[in-house]
């Protein structure tokens, strides 16, 4: 995702560099000292592919994989090797003991310009994280990650989301730091009822993002993926939504909180935030991934 990629370096810290941005793809080469754990526990990634070395002569490039202890357990791991080479297949089955299972894999070896590359099943979002209730507009995982991040949110402090939707935002919130209260309201009952089975024990409730219930100056930190007005709503609809929102969010938000808020409609959503006193737009990401391309706006109170 192009928009994320120093973010990913800044994670992985001495483990990671950025390699390379261009035609809207973001390419990571991502150097791990000890074991793929680090990769593992980055939240920055919705897959990721391992270089292996060489070419596949025999299959000692393999073995660091089955060594690095996110594959450890396993068993006869299943693999899938693309495109298909049955030497190739046979040697693996014969010196590894694994099962060629192209669909049940937990090992896909892949002949790419890049070289031969490994995806594990591990490294894969679901499996990292769980899977969660989805929406089928909900914001994209690694979007959610990145927004906490620019959202800097600190220890204890209680962070609203007032269009929560599944909660996918609320959940990211509440790993990025500890004893967070997450906040989270929609106006659609079915929606607030998948976050609650997300989140557990949050304050969800059914309300509007322009009417919120909450005292003034009393959240740190709003984080919120606001209706684009094209798979929800409308831009007619935005119009009297935006105003109306950054107004409310303004009034609950304290002194030095801040607001991180995703949306595509960006034109409207700057000339409402220039219509409505107490806040003002400090930084700007634009994110680019499955042929979206939205922009972060990070804002903030003025004094």
């Amino acid at each position: 995702m192009e928009g994320a990629v120093d973010l990913l370096a800044a994670e992985l810290g001495g483990f990671a560099s950025v390699r390379d941005v261009r035609s809207h793809r973001a390419s990571v080469d991502c150097r791990v000292r000890g074991g793929l754990q680090e990769i593992y526990d980055c939240r920055l990634y919705s897959s990721a592919a391992i270089r292996l070395p060489g070419r596949p002569g025999d299959v000692d490039f393999l073995v660091p994989l089955q060594e690095s202890g996110l594959l450890a357990g396993e068993g006869a791991l299943g693999f899938r090797v693309a495109p298909f080479e049955r030497e190739l297949v046979e040697l693996i089955e014969r010196r590894l003991g694994w099962k060629n299972d192209p669909r049940g894999w937990t090992v896909n070896v892949t002949d790419s310009e890049q070289g031969w590359v490994a995806e594990l099943g591990p490294l894969h979002w679901p499996q990292r994280f769980g899977r969660s209730e989805r929406l089928p507009w909900a914001t994209n995982p690694v979007v959610a990650e990145v927004m906490v991040r620019l959202a800097k949110i600190r220890d204890g402090q209680r962070v609203l989301d007032p269009f929560c939707g599944s909660g996918t935002l609320l959940v990211a919130a509440s790993r990025h730091a500890h004893g967070v209260q997450v906040i989270g309201s929609d106006c659609v009952a079915g929606s607030v009822e998948l976050a609650r089975r997300n989140l557990g024990s949050a304050s969800l409730s059914v309300g509007l993002a322009e009417e919120l219930r909450h005292p003034a100056g009393s959240v740190h930190r709003v984080v919120s993926n606001l209706p684009f007005g094209k798979r929800v709503g409308s831009h007619r609809d935005n119009q009297r939504l935006y105003p109306a929102a950054l107004g409310e969010i303004a009034r609950v938000l304290t002194e030095d909180g801040r607001a991180v808020l995703l949306t595509e409609d960006k034109r409207l959503f700057r000339e409402s935030v220039a219509g409505v006193r107490g806040l003002k737009i400090v930084r700007e990401r634009l994110l680019r991934y499955n042929g979206a391309t939205p922009t972060v706006f990070v804002l903030m109170p003025t004094r």
